[in-house]
């Protein structure tokens, strides 16, 4: 197994790991919260729930790679509502990808 996929398969191991004992903390605290009646358990799952999205961002950015950049941008291609029109613009007008370029122009 390659380097990446290795730490590939740990990020997303250790994600779901932090999640499961998140939703673990979390039944405890409103178990321990119904039984005893305060409300700080619902403080300490707000604060380890931005903990949480903090580890999900980093993960999902640690996770993106060329494959998925490309399998993504094609899946947004195809579900294009207007994709008949882009494709007639492109036709008409020659095929010009980059950001606000227009054929012809320098």
């Amino acid at each position: 197994m390659k380097r990446a996929e290795r730490l590939l398969a740990l990020a997303v191991a250790g994600f779901r790991l932090h999640f499961r004992v998140y939703l673990a903390a979390g039944l405890a605290a409103i178990a321990l919260a119904a039984a005893t009646g305060p409300r700080w358990p619902f403080w300490v799952m707000l604060v380890w729930g931005l903990v949480l999205l903090v580890h999900y961002l980093v993960y999902k950015t640690r996770t993106v790679d060329e494959r998925w950049v490309e399998e993504r941008t094609e899946e947004l291609h195809l579900k294009s509502y207007d994709r008949d029109h882009i494709q007639n613009i492109r036709s008409q007008h020659g095929r010009d990808d980059t950001p606000g370029g227009h054929p012809g122009r320098r």
